[in-house]
């Protein structure tokens, strides 16, 4: 199992290797008054990080909202330890 672990990996550092050296160009980058020359392949990993980013940010906080609602709905629905008199 370590063995195809390590091939897995060693096949997405190469495929990484292969993007890079396909956009080494670089390219233009402008936004509002700010501009910048950047490489075409860091450029497209900045953006897929973000995008991940705001993801992760996104899920997690969805999760934590239902863990809330999951919360007080059993705190609503716990049995009352009345004694009928």
């Amino acid at each position: 199992m370590k063995r195809i672990y390590s091939i897995f990996i060693l096949t997405i550092a190469l495929l990484f290797v292969v993007f890079i050296i396909q956009n080494a160009e670089m390219v233009d980058l402008t936004f509002l008054i700010w501009g910048l020359e950047i490489s075409k392949a860091l450029l497209m990993m900045i953006c897929s990080a973000v995008g991940f980013l705001v993801g992760m940010l996104a899920f997690s906080f969805r999760t934590l909202q239902k863990k809330s609602e999951t919360q007080a709905v059993e705190k609503q629905e716990e049995p009352t330890s009345h004694t009928p008199s």
